[in-house]
């Protein structure tokens, strides 16, 4: 068996897409959009007689010394994928794509296994991770929380406006949205207008992103944009002003599209990493009757990587 790192562009789509299957996050099309924030689409691959027995996609930052890979960015889920017919061979291929990332020395390596497809690795450390789970399958779904049910009934009345985002008419007021939720959150700037442009246009070509955006009076309220991973509609980034609390556009906004796709079949809501000693928000999330759900995320810093 042959263990290799490539850029995923010298990876037949086809190929890729049809071992990665649903998960979103680790498509080439996603993966991609890290270019603008200089980082490198790129997969660790099986192969054996000469066919993709799996592969670990991720993205790389940096160069020599100081390059890191992450499967996937952000605390984006990653992991290995399998050809279809494996069975009992999959524990030792992740186990020698795993051991292959070790030896590539790599400043930092960060894994985050939502999925439990990644083996235990001695050189790794473990850091648990949390995530809040809510069945949404029934279509007439409400969350259980009254309060929550009182708050999505008054932006309705309200009358608050709900569309698609759309880049071009959009991204002026979007960004003056992003650097203000930054600010608010006493960080810089996390994703240039370049990465929501590319986003955009992947948007326009792959339905499992959806991206809302709400005005109240010709003035950005909220965006929200959320992806379906792997059969789950995943909350992944909010933009909210501040100005517009009394209006409660989240709480809408995230109701209307949990409504939404629980008539196309999806079954749960992912409402995202909950950081540990995040209480507040860890109740506020249990508000839409969700069940925390633990995974691991794997780490192993060498060299600079240990200091930096």
């Amino acid at each position: 068996m042959k263990i290799f790192v490539r850029p995923m562009s010298q990876l037949a789509p086809s190929v890729v897409e049809l071992l990665v299957g649903n998960c979103f996050f680790s498509t080439p099309g996603f993966a991609e959009i890290w270019r603008t924030k200089g980082g490198r689409s790129v997969a660790w691959v099986a192969e054996n007689d000469g066919e993709i027995s799996a592969i670990l996609p991720g993205v790389e930052f940096g160069h020599g010394r100081l390059c890191r890979f992450m499967s996937m960015p952000d605390g984006c889920y990653g992991g290995v994928f399998f050809a279809k017919g494996l069975t009992r061979e999959r524990e030792p291929i992740a186990q020698r794509l795993i051991d292959e990332i070790v030896r590539r020395r790599y400043s930092k390596t960060y894994l985050f296994d939502f999925y439990g497809s990644v083996p235990l690795h001695p050189r790794f450390e473990t850091v648990l991770c949390a995530t809040t789970l809510v069945d949404i399958s029934d279509p007439e779904w409400v969350p259980p929380d009254r309060k929550l049910l009182s708050q999505i009934r008054k932006a309705d009345r309200e009358g608050i406006r709900v569309e698609p985002f759309d880049w071009d008419q959009h991204n002026n007021r979007f960004m003056k949205l992003v650097r203000s939720t930054d600010r608010r959150h006493g960080r810089a700037l996390k994703y240039p207008a370049s990465f929501f442009e590319a986003l955009a246009r992947l948007a326009r070509r792959d339905s499992r992103i959806h991206w809302m955006w709400c005005e109240y009076d010709g003035k950005p309220a909220s965006s929200q944009i959320y992806v379906v991973e792997n059969g789950a509609l995943q909350a992944w980034q909010t933009y909210f002003d501040r100005e517009f609390s009394f209006l409660k556009p989240n709480q809408y906004m995230r109701f209307m599209l949990c409504r939404k796709v629980a008539k196309l079949g999806i079954k749960r809501l992912n409402l995202g990493a909950t950081p540990g000693g995040a209480v507040g928000l860890a109740r506020y999330k249990s508000r839409w009757g969700g069940e925390p759900f633990l995974y691991n995320c794997y780490v192993l810093r060498t060299g600079l990587g240990r200091i930096l």
